[in-house]
């Protein structure tokens, strides 16, 4: 099938007839190739070659939305973006890091957390309390009492310490229980709305922060996370939010157009254990990074005859991952970088609200609440420019996506108040 690359098209996938994969050619692609293309399936995203020559899927421009006001910018940061965060001849990395940033596959997030167990450090004292070599042995009487009584206030100190720790894990624990008996949505859109309503506001865009567990774990795999995001669309719908951002460090969803297909029949199942089978809320999966978009309804597709429409959807959910953090504004450097020094681009014309318009269209907009989903405030490298005026929010000791955490961090936007600099 042949199409001009001027055009947009629309492709069906006939082994799964309700969703549909919206694509369209970029149209600096379009202006400056100006060559016939031709499809070619393949059991991942699809490939796209003209003539001789094969275009990867990142060329490859799945839009509803507005015309781009710099294309040939998006599209090289988008070919080009294979996940590195260094700057060549600008910083000088360590070993390690520029090992970790060529892997092609990112098995876990790093982790901010740097604890050391109280219970070692009270053995490793207790050891060193009875050790005779800790004392010189022409030592006097009274540096011998000194040295017990200094061993024996840190001993008091660190058991104190242990004691309140553990005593406010058991309280948060318990109290986290207690929010989970309290806000139970029952799979009751109007329960939600009736949360919702009191308060004075709520957020337009939702981010969360989840983690890919082991499969033996309990809600782990990719099952798990379906499972995870799909309660969180539904909340999302039922409580108003037409946006709903979800960042997984890893990317396994975004990887294999099969993983996004089965995300959307988990999503589409739960809505409707919530809405019913006559009224399923409309929603989109977009994958910013291969700039893919998967619809639940087929009439929202594009023809290769009509110019792109807004579609309507109830809800719109971005997948992210790391790769849509550091490694896109590192490679987004490297491209004004590079037109600069061929004079495509004026340097005058690098300017804060040209970067800000390439990171809304290479990764989309900023979330207005953050909700991180574990027990400590880890970010695990999620895309630092979207989260300037974004609020954050997280439940100590809490390592489940429950109903609870998320009305909750509803309840903290609602009051909170925003102070945007000049």
């Amino acid at each position: 099938m042949a199409v001009h690359a001027s055009t947009p098209v629309s492709f069906l996938n006939t082994s799964s007839p309700t969703f549909t994969c919206v694509i369209r050619i970029s149209k600096w692609e379009a202006l400056h190739k100006k060559k016939n293309v031709r499809f070619s399936a393949s059991d991942n995203f699809p490939f796209f070659t003209t003539g001789r020559n094969t275009y990867h899927q990142r060329r490859v421009i799945p839009t509803i939305m507005s015309a781009l006001k710099s294309p040939r910018i998006v599209d090289d940061v988008r070919l080009n973006n294979n996940g590195e965060v260094k700057l060549k001849d600008v910083t000088n990395e360590a070993k390690s890091r520029q090992k970790i940033a060529k892997n092609d596959v990112v098995k876990a997030p790093p982790s901010t957390i740097r604890t050391v167990n109280i219970f070692t450090i009270l053995v490793q004292l207790v050891h060193r309390f009875f050790t005779v070599g800790l004392v010189a042995s022409g030592a006097s009487v009274t540096s011998l009492i000194m040295f017990y009584i200094n061993h024996l206030i840190l001993l008091n100190l660190f058991f104190t310490i242990a004691i309140y720790k553990n005593v406010l894990f058991i309280y948060r624990k318990i109290y986290l229980k207690f929010l989970t008996l309290t806000y139970y949505p029952n799979k009751s859109p109007q329960v939600i709305r009736d949360d919702v309503n009191q308060l004075v506001k709520i957020p337009k865009s939702v981010s969360c922060i989840l983690d890919l567990k082991d499969d033996d774990d309990e809600n782990g795999g990719k099952d798990g996370l379906y499972n995870q995001i799909s309660e969180l669309a539904a909340w999302s719908v039922s409580a108003g939010i037409s946006r709903l951002i979800i960042y997984e460090y890893t990317g396994s969803i975004n990887q294999s157009s099969e993983s996004l297909l089965d995300l959307s029949k988990v999503i589409t199942r739960n809505l409707i254990s919530y809405f019913g089978s006559e009224a399923i809320p409309a929603f989109s999966l977009k994958v910013p990074h291969k700039n893919l978009i998967l619809y639940s309804d087929e009439s929202v597709s594009l023809s290769s005859t009509e110019e792109p429409r807004e579609a309507t959807v109830d809800l719109e959910i971005d997948l992210l991952s790391r790769v849509d953090g550091k490694p896109t504004i590192v490679e987004l450097t490297k491209t004004m970088s590079e037109l600069a020094v061929n004079k495509e681009l004026s340097v005058n014309d690098i300017t804060i609200d040209l970067i800000d318009e390439e990171l809304v269209e290479l990764v989309g907009p900023e979330p207005d609440l953050l909700i991180s989903f574990a027990p400590s405030l880890n970010l695990e490298d999620y895309p630092p420019w979207h989260i300037r005026l974004t609020e954050v929010y997280w439940e100590p000791e809490n390592k489940d996506v429950s109903y609870a955490v998320f009305i909750r961090a509803l309840k903290q936007f609602s009051q909170c108040k925003v102070n945007a600099g000049k």
